[in-house]
């Protein structure tokens, strides 16, 4: 009997053992999870929850809740009160509630903290010219090109000949997008304001080939630049061509003021023609001939949603801020929103003067685009009824569908070759019978 015993306290005592050892060996487990999985939520730095904020700020702020907007800008200083991209976004803030003083004073104090930050310097550009600060402003676009590292140079120029646009200073804006140019040979928006320029001027030629390079560049049209090459070429004496561009505005953007203006009156007043009488009144200053001011001519000034300047936003969308995401902030503050849209970073919030006008181009980051503004009061022209010209084989295009124009001598192989498009596609895609064209004929370049 005692042997039993002892025999089963032995047994017990190995059972002990083995759980004790059990328990011993899972503490360790658990140990070594915790320390190569961390069991704790993700440390996020508080440059990372400020740009999450500022982020969130500007969604609110381009819904309209600007309530909501001042609040997350409050609470991005408080987590991170030396971060530059903090006072650019509050001077985006004050600028668009009209509290232009706070506005400057947000610029400058970023600027204090980054003074060779070339997007600051260029949007702080942007806010002095909408003031009259011409000098100024042309001071910070040229400080903003002058930085190494800057790689947007060409719409900070472009922005200078805006500046000196709204002027009336033409030779200096001329200038300036010939330099726009230059460095990005293929910028939609300065070979537009170009081509304007250079019908303002008188300069029809000129013109018509800066609207080539940007119907190459875009693949694009809008209502101002059709209006525009309606214009020209009709100006030119080129009628087929220039009442084909007619047609295709009324079939392509027919509720566009620039449709309605081509029945009224057959585009007789373009805001080009505005920009044009800008210049004669330019030249005649230049060459010392007064110009009787009488009667006083009212002009809408220009708000900061009408103008042409490239801004960029706040950059929200940092590589350092990849951990931080709406869902999360989002409960740390018990807020959330429809669509977290951050303002694209310079290329795009565009415009309010291009009416119903087809997307031209994205980029990452923050641009406002309407037309430039040089607005003056002209008599209105009696009306006339205009009846658009059919065109011949003219396919009806969606709007953002690429299209080329048929020009005097081209043919079916050159605007092959011009696009690298088969032969075969084109005549698939717009539904020709034969390799005829058609002067005015408009060709999709793209499949149905």
């Amino acid at each position: 009997m005692p042997k039993l015993v002892k025999k089963a306290k032995l047994q017990l005592g190995k059972v002990a053992l083995v759980i004790l050892s059990l328990g011993s060996l899972s503490a360790c487990v658990t140990q070594n999870f915790a320390e190569e999985k961390p069991v704790v939520e993700r440390d996020y730095s508080d440059t990372q929850i400020a740009r999450t904020r500022i982020s969130l700020a500007l969604g609110y702020l381009q819904m309209g809740n600007m309530t909501q907007a001042k609040y997350n800008l409050e609470k991005a200083k408080q987590f991170s009160p030396d971060l530059p991209d903090v006072y650019t976004a509050f001077a985006h803030y004050y600028e668009t509630v009209g509290e232009y003083e706070q506005t400057e004073e947000s610029f400058l104090q970023a600027l204090s903290l980054a003074d060779d930050n070339a997007d600051t310097l260029n949007n702080f550009g942007v806010f002095l010219c909408r003031q009259g600060r011409v000098d100024e402003a042309e001071a910070h676009f040229m400080r903003a090109i002058e930085v190494p590292t800057y790689v947007r140079v060409s719409e900070t120029y472009e922005n200078i000949a805006l500046c000196h646009l709204k002027e009336n200073n033409f030779d200096k804006a001329e200038k300036a997008l010939n330099r726009s140019i230059a460095h990005s040979p293929n910028s939609a928006s300065s070979l537009l304001q170009m081509a304007q320029l250079q019908y303002a001027k008188g300069q029809y030629k000129k013109s018509s080939k800066f609207l080539g390079r940007y119907e190459l560049a875009t693949r694009r049209f809008t209502p101002q630049a059709i209006a525009l090459a309606y214009k020209v070429n009709k100006k030119m004496g080129n009628t087929e061509v220039a009442d084909s561009y007619g047609t295709m505005l009324l079939k392509m953007f027919p509720d566009s003021q620039q449709a309605q203006a081509f029945i009224d009156n057959g585009l007789v007043q373009i805001e080009a023609d505005n920009l044009a009488m800008e210049y004669r009144k330019y030249r005649l200053l230049k060459s010392g001939i007064k110009i009787n001011k009488k009667p006083v001519v009212v002009t809408r000034k220009a708000s900061k949603t009408d103008d042409n300047f490239k801004q960029t936003k706040p950059n929200v969308l940092a590589t350092d801020n990849k951990l931080v995401d709406d869902a999360t902030i989002a409960k740390q503050t018990g807020q959330s929103i429809a669509s977290n849209s951050v303002i694209d970073k310079q290329s795009k919030p565009a415009a309010a003067s291009n009416n119903n006008a087809t997307p031209v181009q994205t980029q990452a980051a923050v641009v406002h685009k309407p037309a430039a503004s040089v607005v003056v009061a002209a008599q209105t022209p009696a009306k006339q009824t205009v009846q658009p010209v059919a065109v011949v084989n003219t396919p009806t295009v969606a709007d953002d569908v690429p299209v080329h124009v048929v020009e005097k001598g081209e043919n079916l192989y050159q605007v092959s070759l011009k696009y690298n498009i088969m032969i075969s596609s084109l005549r698939r895609w717009n539904d020709l019978k034969e390799e005829t064209i058609h002067v005015g004929q408009v060709l999709r370049l793209t499949k149905p």
